[in-house]
């Protein structure tokens, strides 16, 4: 017996993984390294039920989500003054009124880029390769590059900015490819393989040797 998935989108939280598992027992959530959250659920068990397990531990995996980068990159932010890179371009961290931290003030930062950037470049490939979305959010995420709603919807977070051209492309292509397949089905591989030249498997490498709030340079001893 087959398991079936399900995708639905929490605000705050992104997109969630409903699967149902004829080996499973009982309830259970998993948030892998890349922040992706699956809630595992038996085959007796109600899609109505499991969706109210999960709101009642929500508080939970916020916390699990806002961890795995932060604690990681911890030493990586730049300090008051110091230069991060915007697009390949340098540019100089200083707090502002109602920045409580330089971390606060490179969020603003990006989000300001972002703002300028990612719409554009969202459109073009959307009609570049005849996709329709309902909506476009850019916003501060700390676990996922973007996501994308049941109403073609798309998130992205304003850290893609801090990434190469080729690698943000590549999310935003993820996205837009979900709006025709919102699973991670074969069939959305070979759509995601058709628009970026079948070098989805490649991008998608890479795009997890990344991470956010981590400045190359300055990571971490492993």
């Amino acid at each position: 017996m087959q398991k079936s998935q399900n995708i639905l989108h929490y605000k705050g939280l992104g997109e969630v993984s409903f699967i149902r598992s004829p080996r499973a027992r009982n309830l259970s959530i998993r948030i892998n390294q890349r922040g992706e959250v699956r809630v595992t659920m038996p085959r007796f068990v109600s899609q109505k039920k499991a969706e109210r397990f999960f709101l009642s531990k929500q508080d939970w995996v916020l916390k699990r989500l806002n961890g795995l980068n932060s604690f990681d990159c911890r030493g990586t932010l730049p300090p008051e003054g110091g230069i991060i890179q915007i697009r390949g371009k340098d540019y100089p961290v200083h707090l502002l009124r109602g920045d409580v931290d330089v971390e606060a003030a490179i969020w603003r930062m990006l989000q300001k880029e972002a703002l300028l950037y990612l719409p554009g470049r969202v459109r073009e490939l959307a009609e570049k390769h005849a996709y329709k979305i309902s909506g476009l959010k850019i916003r501060k995420m700390l676990t996922r590059w973007g996501s994308c709603t049941a109403r073609k919807s798309i998130n992205l977070n304003s850290w893609l900015v801090m990434l190469p051209e080729y690698l943000s492309d590549y999310v935003i292509l993820h996205e837009l490819a979900h709006t025709r397949f919102p699973d991670h089905s074969q069939r959305f591989w070979a759509e995601l393989d058709s628009v970026t030249g079948g070098l989805s498997k490649q991008l998608r490498s890479e795009l997890r040797s990344q991470q956010i709030m981590c400045f190359p340079g300055k990571f971490p001893d492993q």
